[in-house]
């Protein structure tokens, strides 16, 4: 039989688990001291704000976020994003150049996949673009259909 070892880090989602709209789930909050989240609607602040709300005590440099590896992976590469995500994702980029784009971030931000920006952001990857795509889903469901 394998030895037992001290568990170093557990991997938890957020919505459902942790919290279910605006109630923690009880015990979540002695449970975890570091959050590691897929989340690309919200910026690290929102998310903040809304795990003290439930009571979490946790600090912004214990949040690490899929806009966190985002914005590092821009910082990293020299790019300019074309920035397809939620308006509230945007404080994560504050500082970013994104004046004349030649990268594609795309996020979950479904408001903004309209012709003329998918259209905009197609062109970019044609002349060569990378795209970085900060959200597997590959479409967005509503109660109305896809």
């Amino acid at each position: 039989m394998a030895a037992c070892r001290a568990l170093k880090a557990v991997l938890v989602d957020l919505s459902g688990t942790l919290h279910i709209e605006d109630a923690a789930v009880p015990g979540a909050q002695e449970a975890l001291k570091r959050f590691v989240t897929n989340t690309t609607k919200e910026s690290k602040q929102d998310l903040l704000e809304r795990l003290r709300k439930l009571e979490f005590d946790i600090s912004e440099d214990e949040i690490f976020t899929s806009l966190t590896a985002a914005r590092s992976l821009l910082e990293r590469k020299q790019v300019r994003p074309m920035l397809l995500v939620d308006d509230r994702a945007l404080p994560d980029f504050k500082g970013i150049q994104t004046s004349d784009p030649n990268a594609v971030v795309m996020g979950l931000a479904p408001e903004h996949f309209h012709y003329q920006i998918l259209n905009q952001a197609f062109r970019l990857l044609l002349d060569g673009a990378p795209l970085i795509a900060i959200h597997k889903a590959r479409y967005y469901k509503r109660k109305d259909g896809l």
